[in-house]
């Protein structure tokens, strides 16, 4: 007989102290109940009952395996719950955050596919000009971009971000050549305080043996923006994210150089707080970004 259904008349007659209110309840028959009981008997080889015209109890044995019934039996509950879960169409609402910057640039036509294919999903979209705090700003999810995570996080790196050395024609044509790392030694680089004045280098088509240079800068700022309008303004060299200077680059108003070397790689990763159970929505749409988030290269 099934073990499982013979465990839950077990509990119920238990419960019930009567073989007939736990077959009522169970909604079988009384001969049936105690069939499930004698064959749970059988099958342990311990006397869980002790059964008369008069009177029945549950022997010591019963009492000592009782528990670990009733756990058996709830776990059953959940999985068949999670099972039902699992099969349901998506439904809910996300608080997500990113920099305006990838926001608009990536996440925000993510956001839409995803719409898109779960019409009973709703996205609350935050925009910030600054580093998100994702437990001071109450959203369930922030996108940033690094290499290190906050301490009182956890995370989900998305995809690897990428970084070009560039500068505008204007700047390199009137300045030394830059063919090998170290002539960046003798330039004006732009730095990126996120970065800072070390850009590490990975040749690329060969091993992940990384080399790092450290550049001399006289201008330091914590906003890509106002990098990038340095950088076009002919002040410097620069480390700057490949999004962000891609349509510069297309339109030739700025030019890569060292392109055989991935630079500053980082991570762009999907930071929450909660350390407990991650929510079905939330892991659907972090799975969906990964297969959708698609950061651009620099075709020559």
């Amino acid at each position: 007989m099934d073990r499982l259904k013979s465990m839950q008349v077990f509990v119920a007659v238990v419960d019930e102290q009567s073989l007939t209110a736990a077959a009522k309840k169970l909604d079988i028959s009384r001969s049936m109940a105690t069939r499930h009981i004698s064959s749970l008997e059988e099958s342990l080889g311990i006397q869980l009952l002790y059964r008369s015209t008069r009177s029945l109890g549950i022997t010591s044995q019963g009492e000592e395996l009782l528990p670990f019934c009733r756990e058996i039996l709830k776990q059953n509950e959940m999985l068949y719950h999670i099972a039902q879960h699992q099969n349901s169409a998506l439904a809910g609402k996300i608080s997500l955050a990113s920099s305006i910057s990838f926001g608009q640039l990536y996440l925000a036509q993510s956001v839409e596919h995803f719409l898109d294919l779960h019409p009973n999903v709703s996205i609350d979209l935050h925009i910030f000009d600054r580093p998100v705090d994702a437990i001071k700003e109450g959203v369930d999810i922030a996108i940033e971009g690094g290499n290190r995570l906050p301490d009182q996080l956890i995370g989900r790196r998305l995809v690897d971000f990428p970084s070009v050395i560039c500068a505008t024609p204007q700047y390199l044509n009137s300045h030394k050549p830059i063919h090998h790392l170290e002539d960046l030694q003798h330039h004006n680089c732009l730095v990126h305080k996120k970065i800072g004045s070390v850009w590490r280098f990975t040749k690329k088509a060969e091993t992940k043996k990384s080399q790092s240079i450290s550049v001399r800068s006289n201008y330091t700022v914590n906003d890509t923006t106002i990098l990038l309008k340095a950088t076009l303004a002919h002040r410097g060299v620069c480390c700057l994210p490949l999004p962000d200077v891609l349509d510069y680059i297309e339109s030739g108003q700025l030019q890569t150089v060292l392109d055989d070397f991935d630079v500053n790689e980082f991570g762009i990763w999907a930071l929450y707080a909660s350390r407990q159970y991650l929510p079905k929505l939330h892991r659907a749409f972090l799975d969906f970004l990964v297969e959708d988030l698609k950061l651009p290269t620099v075709t020559h």
